[in-house]
Formats: structure tokens, C-alpha cells, sequence
């Protein structure tokens, strides 16, 4: 009998127990629910979760500064984007929000008063909103209305040089500079600098390109490309002496603001795809390839024109290797075993030269190798590498870290390079023609095969070489053309102009753009940088940054004097941009002495003077 009271009890117990958790769980059930229903706790739990998220991606945003060309013009820039959007439930009156936030955004009422009657818990009311418009919503404190704030990549001139430049997606560079940017963030070390000197969090680049030349640039790719449809055109500027690329651009293009409405082709950098090299171009390497072995072999070199050449193939296989033309290498706009990888494409010569032997001259190579080689023939032993980071400027110390552009192998492969720099020069005039001011024009056109999944189809490329003079340093550019062999539909140039005419138009302009730009290096000044929202599309397409709090930011921003001794203009006036202060300078060079002294506080001061090492180099004309 007690072995069966124990029993009873214990089975009692157990349904004592299962009854008060079945009761336990359906009141915080029922308590969940309506503190959901009330104040939306699963979408406060988002929002939080938002919050940690944009925290942890702000701190990574705000290290990819702002990207300069070498004239201090902004070609990339970070910008807080602001959205406003309501918690419904926390909303006093829809018809009163509505009222409001439609005169404050300028946005349909009635489509507003429907979003936030749909009985969601979260709505989006407006999207890149001004910095007016920002400060006026704030202001209404409106019940249930927030606003929030992300930090996104713009690029101010749109479409020019977007293949150099590339594009960001959710703070990670994709493409171009922006793909350098982030090897840059992650490593914090810079080429040439000493083991262990780390760079700090922040940093803006100067790039080689000049945004004028890079204007010419587009216009010509887009004049030549623009009269035949399936036409792709490249175009870049190479300074001879430093493969600094001054300005390179594409056809057709695409605006890095809106990368994602680009297929893979459009976005693809041409400039890096390997294609097949003209015949005339594999001849002139094969001449000047001889010419390198009698040197280097140490026999007498007589004339181009009468010298027997012998193709000695172990002496041409050093020259390729010294151009740079059987290796794999990196540039620092793009990776390049990454790009020969993403090209599906195979091109081959329609009509093989069958008479010609060109020994171990490559018959593939990228536009990018050719220009590159081609520089390195002809600057007299000077090995360069091809670049567009001209400088690494860190924001929080004010360094700038310069980095390696040439090396002179005067004493290496260079030195057989610079003996034959004079009969290559003759070799190259005998088989090019010369256009105004001295300039040098190589071309070719092959008959391709592309072979795709689609099949085969026949294309035309032309590639023309120029060699523009410039007192500072000599330009090299190289103009590719790819086409349908055949245009029945297309349009035909009213002007009859030939490839080699529509560029012969604009090489003095480039010339004269290339030479004023290297005499006023270290006197430009800055563009500076107002923190606006991300700018605002108008119904007729045009930019309206808001700039209300941006201002007043600046007038803020006075502090007190800089020590700029030593420093150069350029870095002085990015230590001054946000002072708000007038800037006078005397001279050229470095500064010297300036006015207030370092230190001085800033408040009530409308001016700054700097003098420079060499006063009695500028006159000054009132």
C-alpha cells in the first residue's frame, strides 16, 4: 500500500509540473505578443542589430579616404547618405506625418498616407535626402520618424576614368583603385617605405591621372566608337620616363555610381584582356631585338638598314623578360592574372604571316604590356613600371608617402637598352609616320577570329602607337579599336577622318596639358571636400548635395595654426582646407616661414601667409 500511495504521488507531482510549463509558456507567449504588437520588439531587435552593424561598418568606411588626380581634383569621395522611415506603431497622427514630411521631402502625400496604412512595422518614406532637408526633419521631433545614416563611395565625374578607378560595393572595393584600396587598408604598409612603418587608419590617394587630359581622352573614345555599334575603343597616356599613366579611358563606359546596371563586358577593362599583336608591331620588336643582340654580344653595330640580323632566341627571351612581356604582373588599378581570367573570348589571327619569322616576339599580349614595352624600348634604359598611385597621404599624421615610379637599369639588360637608343630611334621613324611637333604614329590592323560559346565571328583591331614630345617627359600612348570586320548598318564618318587624323588632332593639346602640368606640380591647390549627403537626383537628373550643416561644420573648424615649415604648398593647403581662412603665398618650393606663427589660434583671423624657399622666383602683380 505505501509502494502504491508513493506511486500516485509522484505521478501527481508530474502533472502538477507539466501543467504549470504548458501554463508558463502560454503567458510569455501571450506577454511577447502584445509587447510586439505594441512596440515592435522583433523590429527594434533589427534595428539594433542595424545599428551594431553600420558601427562596425563606419569604422572600415571612414579609412577610405578621398582619391585625388594629380592636379588636387576629387575623383572619389565618402558621403553620408541619410534616409528617413517611420515606426508605425509609434506614429501619433498619419494624416499630420504625412502632412509634413510630404511638404518637408517634396513627396506624393496620398502615396505616403497609403505606405503607412499598409500596418507594417517599419516603413521607408525617402531615400538620399538633403542636408536641408535632414536638419528640417530633425527639428519636427515627429513621433515614429527616424532617420538613418550610411556611408557610401561617390564618384563626382561620373563615367571618366571609371575602368581605372573601379567601384565599391558595401565598403569593398570591386574593381580598380578601389580593389587597391582595400590591399592598402589591410596591409598598412607602403612599397619602398621601411619594414615596420605602418600607415595609420585613414588615408586619401593622389593618382597619376590628369582630369583634363582624361576629359580629351573619353571625348575621343567616344567619338570613334560612337559611329559604329559592337565597337570597342581603349585609349591611355603613359609618361615615358616613369609609366606614370596620366589618363586612360574606354568605350564604350560605365559610371561607377551605378555599377549594377553594367554587364560583365561593359565593366571588363579592355586594356587588360590579351589580344593579338599587329604584325607590324611584332616586326619592329624582332628588328629591335636584333639590334640588342649585336650589342650584347658585343659586335659592331652599323645601320639599321644594312645590318644582317641573326635571331639568336635565348638573347630575345632576356629583352621580353626585361619588358615585361612573358611574366605575369600586378598593376595597381587591377590585378592582372585576375583579368586574363575573366575574359571568356579567345582571339587568333584570321591570316598567319607565313613569310615572317618573328622567333620568340609574343603573339599575344594585353594592350596594357605592349604600351608598357614599347615605353621601355624607347626611354633610353629606364625600366618602368605602369602605374596611377602617385602618393599615399596618411590623414591622422599628414605624411605623404611617394611611391616608387622607375628604376634606372643603366647598369643591368638598360644599359644594352640605352646604347641602342639611337638606332633604335632611326628603325622606329623608318617605319612610322610623323605628325606635327615631332610626334611619332605606329599603326596596324589585323583580322581577328573570336571564338565564344556562341561560335566564331570576325572582327577588325587597330592599334595605333604614338610618341608625343614634351619638354618635362615624353608620352607614349597606345589607342586600341575593336569592331565587326564588316558594318553594313553602320554609320559613316561624314569627315572620312582615319583613326591616325582623329588623334592627330589632340596630341599638341596633351602635350601642352603634360608640360603645364609638371611646371606647376607643387602649387596646386586642393579641392576642397564639403561633408555633404550623398547628392540628391532631381527629377531633370541633375546633383543637389546638401550643404546647409556641412557649412557650418567648416566655420566650426577653425583651431589653431599648423606648423607648415618644411612642408610643401600642396600639403599645406590640405593642413588648412577646413580653417577657414584666406591663403596668401610668396615663391616656389617649400614654406619657409609663415604668418601667424604655429600655434596661433585661428579664431578671428581671415588670412595666412606662406613664404616659399625661392621668393625671387615669383613676381608678384597687384
Amino acid at each position: 500500500m505505501v509502494k502504491q500511495s508513493r506511486l500516485r504521488v509522484q505521478k501527481e507531482k508530474k502533472r502538477r509540473r507539466a501543467l504549470l510549463s504548458v501554463l508558463l509558456i502560454i503567458v510569455i507567449t501571450t506577454v511577447c505578443w502584445q509587447v510586439n504588437k505594441k512596440i515592435g520588439i522583433t523590429t527594434y531587435l533589427k534595428e539594433k542589430i542595424l545599428v551594431v552593424k553600420k558601427s562596425l561598418s563606419e569604422q572600415s568606411v571612414s579609412s577610405r579616404g578621398t582619391v585625388y588626380d594629380r592636379n588636387l581634383k576629387q575623383i572619389a569621395v565618402t558621403l553620408e547618405r541619410v534616409s528617413v522611415y517611420a515606426r508605425t506603431k509609434e506614429v501619433d497622427s498619419i494624416p499630420g506625418t504625412v502632412e509634413v514630411l510630404g511638404a518637408l521631402l517634396s513627396i506624393d502625400k496620398e502615396r505616403l498616407q497609403k505606405k503607412l496604412e499598409t500596418g507594417s512595422l517599419r516603413v521607408w518614406i525617402d531615400e538620399d535626402i538633403s542636408q536641408e532637408q535632414e536638419v528640417a526633419v530633425k527639428k519636427k521631433h515627429l513621433p515614429g520618424v527616424y532617420l538613418q545614416h550610411e556611408q557610401v563611395r561617390f564618384y563626382p565625374n561620373d563615367t571618366y576614368a571609371a575602368h581605372i578607378i573601379g567601384y565599391v560595393d558595401d565598403n569593398i572595393g570591386l574593381a580598380g583603385i578601389e580593389f587597391f584600396f582595400d590591399r592598402l587598408l589591410a596591409n598598412r604598409e607602403v612599397d619602398g617605405e621601411p619594414t615596420g612603418s605602418h600607415l595609420n587608419q585613414s588615408q586619401d590617394l593622389v593618382l597619376t591621372v590628369d582630369l583634363k587630359i582624361q576629359r580629351i581622352l573619353e571625348d575621343l573614345v567616344a567619338d570613334i566608337g560612337g559611329w559604329q555599334r559592337d565597337t570597342k575603343v581603349a585609349a591611355y597616356v603613359m609618361e615615358g620616363a616613369t609609366g606614370e599613366i596620366v589618363g586612360g579611358a574606354q568605350y564604350p563606359g560605365f559610371n561607377p555610381n551605378k555599377f549594377t546596371q553594367y554587364s560583365p563586358q561593359v565593366l571588363e577593362n579592355n586594356f587588360l584582356q590579351p589580344t593579338v599583336v599587329p604584325d607590324k608591331f611584332r616586326r619592329l620588336f624582332r628588328d629591335v631585338a636584333g639590334i640588342y643582340s649585336i650589342l650584347e654580344a658585343g659586335s659592331i653595330l652599323y645601320p639599321w638598314s644594312i645590318q644582317p640580323f641573326e635571331t639568336n632566341l635565348g638573347r630575345q627571351l632576356r629583352l621580353w623578360e626585361w619588358l615585361g612581356m612573358t611574366e605575369q604582373w600586378f598593376t595597381d588599378f587591377s590585378a592582372y592574372d585576375r583579368a586574363v581570367k575573366s575574359r571568356e573570348i579567345v582571339y587568333k589571327p584570321f591570316i598567319h604571316s607565313q613569310r615572317q619569322s618573328y622567333g620568340l616576339v609574343p603573339e599575344y599580349a594585353t594592350p596594357l604590356k605592349i604600351l608598357s614595352a614599347m615605353t621601355g624600348i624607347f626611354n633610353g634604359g629606364i625600366k618602368i613600371r605602369p602605374h596611377v598611385v602617385a602618393a599615399v597621404s596618411d590623414q591622422e599624421t599628414g605624411k605623404e608617402y611617394y611611391l616608387p615610379a622607375s628604376q634606372d637599369e643603366s647598369r643591368g639588360y638598360g644599359r644594352v637598352i640605352k646604347a641602342g637608343a639611337k638606332e633604335v630611334g632611326q628603325l622606329l621613324r623608318s617605319q612610322a609616320s610623323e605628325g606635327s611637333s615631332g610626334t611619332l604614329f605606329l599603326e596596324d590592323e589585323n583580322v581577328l577570329v573570336a571564338q565564344s560559346a556562341k561560335g566564331e565571328q570576325f572582327l577588325s583591331s587597330k592599334m595605333l602607337i604614338v610618341l608625343i614630345p614634351a619638354d618635362t617627359s615624353p608620352l607614349i600612348m597606345l589607342v586600341v579599336v575593336e569592331g565587326q570586320a564588316e558594318h553594313p548598318a553602320s554609320k559613316k564618318r561624314p569627315t572620312g577622318q582615319s583613326l591616325k587624323e582623329r588623334v592627330g588632332q589632340i596630341v599638341d593639346r596633351i602635350s601642352v596639358l603634360q608640360q603645364v602640368a609638371k611646371s606647376v606640380s607643387d602649387v596646386v591647390e586642393i579641392e576642397i571636400q564639403d561633408e555633404d549627403n550623398y547628392p540628391v537626383k532631381k527629377q531633370d537628373g541633375t546633383v543637389v548635395p546638401g550643404n546647409l550643416e556641412s557649412q557650418e561644420k567648416v566655420k566650426k573648424a577653425v583651431g589653431i595654426m599648423p606648423d607648415l615649415k618644411g612642408l610643401s604648398l600642396r600639403r599645406s593647403f590640405q593642413l588648412l582646407q577646413n580653417k577657414n581662412v584666406k591663403i596668401r603665398f610668396q615663391g616656389t618650393g617649400r614654406v619657409v616661414s609663415q604668418k601667424p606663427l604655429p600655434g596661433t589660434p585661428l579664431k578671428g583671423l581671415s588670412e595666412c601667409i606662406l613664404i616659399l624657399e625661392n621668393v625671387e622666383d615669383i613676381e608678384l602683380k597687384k
